[in-house]
C-alpha cells in the first residue's frame, strides 16, 4: 500500500490559498496561528479572527479572486511564496479581470503560521484600476521610470 507524506507548511499554505473564496475560508483556521500578524500595503491587523474577517469583507463584492503561486524561496519555517491574483471586482476596472503580482514573506510558530506580510503594489491593484485615479497613477509612473 503506498502511503502519501505529510503536507508540510508549504504545501498546507499553497493548498488553502488556491482553494480560497467567500464561502471557503474555513482552511484559514488550519494553517494560521491564532495570534498571528497580516501586515500588508494597506495596514496591519492583528490575530486569525481579525485576518479572517477582513478577507471575509474583501470578499464580499468580488466577482473572482485567483491565485497563481510561484515556486517558493527558503524553507518550512520562514519562506517567501511568489504570487499573481487575479481580481475582478465590480469597482476595479470595470468589472473587468486583472492580474497583481506579489511576494509573501511567512513564518511559522508552533507548526502553523505566525506572521504573513504581503508585498505589492497598492497602486497597481486599486488606483489605477479607478478611471481618474489610474490614469494619474499610470502617467505618474510612467514618468518616474528608469
Amino acid at each position: 500500500m503506498l502511503h502519501s507524506l505529510p503536507e508540510g507548511p508549504m504545501d498546507h499554505f499553497a493548498r488553502v490559498w488556491q482553494s480560497l473564496g467567500p464561502d471557503r475560508l474555513d482552511g484559514i483556521d488550519e494553517i494560521y496561528h491564532p495570534e498571528m500578524v497580516f501586515i500588508d500595503p494597506s495596514g496591519e491587523l492583528h490575530g486569525r479572527d481579525r485576518f479572517k474577517a477582513h478577507l471575509e469583507a474583501l470578499y464580499r463584492d468580488v466577482i473572482e479572486c485567483t491565485f497563481a503561486l510561484g515556486l517558493p524561496l527558503g524553507g518550512p519555517q520562514h519562506w517567501a511564496q511568489p504570487w499573481v491574483m487575479t481580481l475582478a471586482h465590480p469597482k476595479l476596472n470595470g468589472g473587468q479581470p486583472f492580474q497583481v503580482e506579489g511576494i509573501s514573506e511567512l513564518r511559522i510558530r508552533d507548526g502553523l503560521i505566525i506572521r504573513h506580510r504581503d508585498y505589492f503594489d497598492l497602486g497597481q491593484m486599486l488606483y489605477e484600476q479607478v478611471p481618474v485615479l489610474g490614469v494619474a497613477t499610470r502617467w505618474l509612473k510612467e514618468r518616474l521610470a528608469p
